[in-house]
């Protein structure tokens, strides 16, 4: 019972990922038609994406420790993309970060959100086959 609810959980938080980060994507683009920086406010955005994904993270590692891993198909696959889902963002601010020119910024910040958007539903079709 609990591990069923552990497991609704863990797709229900895959599937919110994969919302906001198609939401943060097109609020990073409105940031760029407005020919404005990303400010507080999307990074703190951001950030909260980030932790999405940690929770996401854990709690798959949490269903993966209690046997559930053996129902994926490719789990070591499964695995991968979602440690890609944890240190792209951080990866992508911490080289991105240092770029003067905040309107090329903005535009590979959002497609950093749509790849990310990208690795959870991969994610999940490499759960479901």
């Amino acid at each position: 019972m609990i591990l069923e609810l552990s497991s609704d959980i863990h797709r229900g938080l895959a599937r919110t990922g994969i919302l906001f980060f198609i939401a943060l994507g097109v609020w990073a683009l409105w940031f760029r038609f407005r020919s404005r920086p990303l400010d507080g406010s999307w990074y703190g955005a951001a950030a909260i994406g980030e932790l999405l994904m940690i929770v996401e993270f854990f709690l798959g590692w949490i269903l993966y420790s209690q046997g559930l891993g053996e129902n994926l198909a490719r789990a070591f696959v499964h695995i991968l993309y979602a440690i890609v889902s944890i240190i792209t963002l951080p990866a992508a601010y911490l080289y991105l970060s240092r770029m003067k020119n905040e309107n090329i910024k903005t535009i590979l910040f959002a497609i950093v959100c749509f790849f990310l958007m990208e690795v959870v539903i991969r994610t999940r079709v490499v759960a479901l086959v």
